[in-house]
């Protein structure tokens, strides 16, 4: 394989990687309804949400029926965010507890009844934290040939991890026409070598804190399990010393019945 290629092909799986999409997730809401989402957060955890009506007519305004009610609040009760009628918003906060989170959203109760579809983003951890003030700078110089002639310009596009503002990366592959795009007839000279390492750079700082990310979670669920050990240890001994007792009533019981009757047939003179 050509070191072409070999620069083609680990370019292409950079930019595949770091061009991938948080998931976000859409459901539907009827007008004087609510829904609610939970997410497990464990504490100093980092988390992001966005959340926005999906207008129905592109390119038109929202109708004034639709809008949405959100609170985010801790499994202790505690509020995070709370936004009223609103068509679109945002938070980001730090738990500072661990446990279940609620965003409840609720649709403005409307005659006659509309369903209004939701977009939700909710990012925690590492998915959370902003790579934009991460990600180093580089550029690259693209070369195309029509004829003899060589024609040099410079590509100003962001990766999705930097200001669209500024001169960054781009790597655009360029054909002389549109048959060429078949083929591998084009031509890349790197003069900033440098970028494909910063973009590396970035990619492991994102793996490493997804490890980091990993064993925090790891430890995390592992201190929730010694919890759930303990719970469980506690209930096992308690229910061992309510059946204690339990035994010792019902013989108790047992006991006084039989000097009862004992006594009663005593006294009658049966025995």
């Amino acid at each position: 394989m050509s070191r072409f290629n070999l620069y083609l092909l680990l370019i292409t799986t950079v930019i595949a990687i770091l061009s991938s999409t948080s998931k976000s997730i859409r459901f539907e809401l009827e007008s004087g309804n609510t829904k609610c989402i939970a997410e497990d957060i464990k504490s100093n955890s980092m988390t992001v949400g966005k959340y926005s009506i999906v207008n129905p007519h592109d390119g038109q305004p929202l109708p004034d029926s639709y809008k949405l009610t959100v609170r985010v609040t801790s499994s202790y009760g505690n509020n995070y965010h709370h936004s009223e009628l609103v068509e679109s918003g945002q938070f980001a906060f730090t738990a500072s507890e661990a446990g279940d989170y609620m965003a409840c959203f609720w649709a403005a109760d409307h005659k006659p009844a509309v369903t209004l579809n939701i977009d939700f983003d909710w990012k925690t951890g590492v998915a959370a934290k902003d790579w934009t003030n991460v990600a180093k700078k580089g550029s690259v110089d693209v070369f195309y040939y029509e004829g003899n002639e060589a024609v040099e310009f410079k590509a100003s596009l962001g990766l999705g991890l930097v200001d669209r503002s500024e001169e960054i990366l781009l790597l655009r592959f360029l054909w002389k026409t549109e048959a060429d795009t078949d083929s591998s007839t084009c031509h890349l000279l790197f003069h900033n070598t440098t970028l494909l390492s910063d973009v590396m750079e970035l990619e492991l700082k994102k793996m490493y804190d997804t490890v980091i990310s990993v064993q925090e979670e790891m430890n995390y669920l592992r201190e929730r399990e010694e919890e759930m050990q303990d719970l469980n240890t506690s209930t096992n001994v308690k229910m061992a010393w309510l059946s204690f007792l339990s035994i010792v009533v019902c013989l108790s019981v047992a006991g006084l019945q039989v000097w009862h009757l004992k006594t009663f047939f005593q006294k009658k003179k049966l025995i």
